[in-house]
């Protein structure tokens, strides 16, 4: 379970910016997960919404920075190559300052928090620490080239830390040599799903699962089933490294025909349909395996009480066991309305806004405190610029296109 996430010095988030998942009110109705050692519970879900440009997708780009960062910077990245960070740029100062990325997390029934801060070409800083026993213990920290371990962090280590370059993660290179303890926390980063909505996408090359299949047929789409499709004569389709491709998978529609259903070409279904099957596939993954799943835009081509139901699954206990954790994008303010099934209470409601400098701020929507969950309209509030997070639009811009035009006798 994700905790907390912190990021610094990263596309328009130029100074320090948060998003919590521990709870801050009771929530008996939703698949909340208790903390080890302590009274906390994090939260299934979390949305961001704000304006157009205001920062909410670089937030979830920050998350993914770090997550990838950890997983390839020891084995992908070249020695002379730069760090492909990406620093705020709209002021000098910080386009050399450092950028940073903090995640607090629970792996394994261990709290943790592992941070790191880099430039254009090093590593700056590093560090890992645990409180297995609810008390701070030191795994390792790290200034430069210089690695200090704590007396927890078992298993070869120095070993390693001659193998860690200046542009790349000391964790990162513990889990490409098999260090067994930072092995399992590096595998935390593995465990999210990433995805952004959008063009439709290629054709699936694999069986659908059954409960796949379920939720195809609950979003009444018209689909009952799937087929798996040879390429026709004379084509001859890619193939994967692994062998896979050489058919394509299509959804059979409910048909006036014989057998009642009639397949369409995956180029013929709607984007929303191409979105629910590949959010579908992802959604069941995460849930099965306690996952977290990460979606940039969710509802843009989903009506808003399908992409309500998608949020349900992970509010529900019953379609939510394991402490999946889903955290989205969005200009859906249904999920803020009284008036949807799973709608987000107002601790998983995160706004993001620009500052006069084109800086993000990322802010809850608790710092209004009066705001009454499912007693207070959010979603007209929010509208009217109440939370702010909304754009807000200069008509005195537009007197051009509203002049009369000139004829041309005049």
């Amino acid at each position: 379970m994700l905790l907390r996430f912190r990021a610094t010095n990263f596309a328009s988030i130029r100074d320090e910016q948060e998003l919590s998942m521990i709870a801050l009110d009771d929530h008996a109705e939703l698949a909340t997960s208790a903390l080890p050692l302590s009274k906390d519970r994090a939260l299934p879900a979390a949305g961001i919404f704000g304006s157009n440009a205001s920062g909410k997708s670089n937030l979830i780009k920050a998350m993914d920075f770090g997550r990838a960062t950890v997983i390839e910077s020891h084995q992908r990245w070249l020695p002379e190559d730069p760090i492909p960070r990406w620093p705020f740029r709209l002021d000098t100062e910080s386009r050399n300052a450092p950028s940073e990325f903090v995640f607090e997390f629970v792996h394994d029934g261990v709290r943790y928090e592992y941070g790191f801060s880099l430039n254009d070409t090093v590593i700056l800083e590093e560090w890992l620490f645990s409180w297995p026993k609810g008390r701070r213990l030191v795994l390792f920290e790290r200034t430069g080239m210089e690695i200090s371990f704590g007396s927890s962090l078992t298993g070869h280590k120095a070993a390693i830390a001659e193998l860690v370059r200046e542009n790349s993660l000391f964790l990162s290179a513990a889990a490409a040599n098999n260090q067994a303890q930072l092995r399992s926390v590096a595998a935390w980063f593995g465990r999210w799903r990433q995805v952004t909505t959008g063009p439709p996408h290629r054709a699936p090359y694999e069986p659908v699962d059954e409960q796949t299949m379920s939720l195809l047929r609950f979003a009444d789409i018209g689909v009952i089933g799937t087929a798996m499709r040879e390429p026709p004569p004379g084509v001859n389709w890619p193939v994967n490294r692994d062998g896979k491709g050489a058919r394509r998978l299509e959804l059979i529609h409910r048909a006036q025909t014989a057998s009642g259903g009639e397949t369409l070409p995956w180029t013929w279904e709607s984007s929303g349909t191409q979105v629910w099957f590949r959010l579908s596939r992802l959604a069941i993954s995460c849930l099965n395996d306690g996952r977290i799943l990460a979606i940039d835009d969710l509802g843009s081509d989903l009506h808003p009480l399908l992409t309500a139901q998608l949020v349900g699954l992970f509010q529900d206990r019953r379609t939510n066991p394991h402490g999946a954790q889903l955290i989205f994008t969005g200009h859906d303010v249904n999920l803020l309305g009284r008036h949807v099934e799973y709608r987000m209470r107002r601790d998983q409601v995160w706004l993001t806004a620009k500052d006069g400098d084109g800086a993000t701020k990322v802010y809850p929507l608790t710092e209004y405190g009066r705001v009454r969950d499912g007693v207070d309209d959010v979603e007209g509030r929010y509208l009217q610029g109440r939370y702010g997070a909304v754009p807000f639009f200069d008509r005195s811009l537009l007197e051009d296109l509203l002049q009369e035009p000139v004829s041309d006798g005049a």
